[in-house]
């Protein structure tokens, strides 16, 4: 059974700008969120962004990177937007997928 996360790490924070890759104990915010799916046995974890800092940050630690496009990333943008652009993306790349945490 093939199980995936998908992190959604948007770039254009307002109110803590950068706040994915900034550092908290040690590491990137998003970091931590990679390696506790990863822990937990996931199979795939991927992160999706508009940023590409992100995504170079996200795939140092061990995730598969989606870049999202903008217009799925501004503040009016909802998460499952996103999620559906993520899911397309995997299923695009011919990965099967039987669980997806979200």
């Amino acid at each position: 059974m093939e199980v995936v996360a998908i992190i959604l790490a948007r770039g254009g924070s307002k109110g803590l700008p950068k706040k994915n890759i900034l550092d908290f104990c040690g590491k990137p915010l998003v970091a931590w969120t990679i390696e506790q799916c990863i822990t937990a046995g996931i199979n795939d974890v991927f992160v999706s962004s508009d940023s590409e800092e992100i995504l170079r940050v996200a795939a140092r630690f061990g995730a598969k990177t989606i870049l999202r496009p903008i217009e799925l990333a501004d503040d009016m943008s909802s998460a499952e937007s996103g999620w559906k652009h993520a899911l397309s993306e995997i299923d695009n790349s011919g990965e099967l997928v039987d669980w997806v945490l979200a």
